[in-house]
């Protein structure tokens, strides 16, 4: 029998078994009254990207005292670093054993280099995002909400300020959604 096909029998029987695994589904939810058209419209118009409000980057910066944000954005980062990091020892798993598919003449060497640099890539990523973490937990922030930490006669400036902030986050959020749609397309 060849690796293929004991591979193949050997991932049917594991989904086999994790279907018998799975508990029962709940019943679905019983449906929701018809909405009105003008309730269509925004529900529809929360899903498209370029349409939907902003995130909430200005509300928080006005509601969360700053040490929060600092705890959110670590917890953001921490969150992001350790799924970053599950990949990257999964890749190296590939890796080594795509190591010895090449030492037995299963694969070729383009492959394992194609590999490599992608786990390369991953685990460069994987040091950034706790660079980050370690540079956000390292940063002293004040007690307080940031627009008592302002002088009253700045505040009118401060809050256009975040409102372009907030706007370039946004921009930049939909940018990257438009190219990675093109590139999936």
């Amino acid at each position: 029998m060849g690796s293929a096909s004991w591979r193949r029998r050997l991932a049917d029987t594991l989904i086999r078994w994790g279907s018998a695994l799975q508990p029962p589904r709940p019943l679905p939810p019983p449906p929701l009254p018809p909405l009105e058209p003008d309730q269509q419209q925004q529900a529809a118009s929360t899903k498209l990207p370029g349409v939907r409000p902003p995130l909430s980057v200005e509300r928080a910066v006005r509601s969360r005292d700053l040490t929060v944000l600092k705890r959110e954005a670590c917890d953001a980062l921490a969150a992001l670093g350790a799924a970053h990091a599950v990949v990257t020892s999964a890749r190296l798993a590939q890796l080594q054993s795509l190591r010895s598919s090449v030492e037995n003449g299963e694969a070729t060497d383009d492959d394992l280099a194609d590999l490599g640099s992608d786990y390369q890539a991953w685990q460069n990523d994987q040091v950034r995002l706790f660079d980050a973490l370690a540079l956000v937990m390292g940063m002293a922030v004040p007690e307080g909400r940031t627009f008592d930490l302002i002088d009253g006669e700045m505040a009118e400036a401060a809050r256009a300020h975040l409102e372009a902030l907030a706007a370039e986050y946004q921009r930049r959020l939909l940018t990257e959604q438009f190219e990675a749609g093109e590139k999936e397309g």
